[in-house]
């Protein structure tokens, strides 16, 4: 693509931002279905994987995940059924489980992180550099939306 893209218009940088994160997920949404493991998993199965880079409540995958607590326990259970997440007693509060991952749950995760992370840099066609003062300002622009209500929790 040319580097003079939407030249031609007077967007002001408000929407020509919106338009290239629109672009940019729905992209990456669409190919995330390409990205997986054998046998394949769910989206939400996916996202829980992710999201797993320690031990953790359900409680707590709920809120890395915006969706409602009941919504986590199926996934989970599929997630334990397939040998990839095992319950174990929290350290810190021996009455609670928290989810942790097997190692095939850790290679599992390995092989999604990776595969999302090389496609991300073929696709934004940005440098190490950019990428991450990228993630730096979405992450900086999460409170609002999540303080207007975009990202409440759903049930996923």
């Amino acid at each position: 693509m040319p580097d003079d893209l939407f030249s031609n218009t007077d967007l002001p940088d408000e929407f020509l931002a919106i338009i290239g994160v629109f672009a940019l997920f729905n992209q990456i949404e669409a190919e995330l279905e390409d990205i997986n493991i054998d046998p394949p998993l769910t989206k939400m199965e996916r996202r829980i994987l992710v999201f797993m880079d320690r031990p953790k409540r359900m409680g707590v995958l709920a809120e890395d995940t915006f969706c409602i607590p009941s919504a986590i326990t199926p996934v989970a259970d599929a997630l334990e059924e397939r040998g990839f997440v095992q319950r174990t007693r929290d350290p810190k509060d021996r009455r609670a489980l928290v989810l942790e991952l097997t190692p095939e749950g850790l290679a599992a995760r390995a092989t999604l992180m990776d595969a999302v992370q090389i496609r991300f840099r073929e696709i934004c066609g940005m440098t190490v550099d950019e990428i991450s003062q990228f993630a730096k300002l979405a992450v900086k622009a999460m409170p609002g939306a999540v303080a207007a209500g975009l990202l409440e929790e759903k049930e996923c």
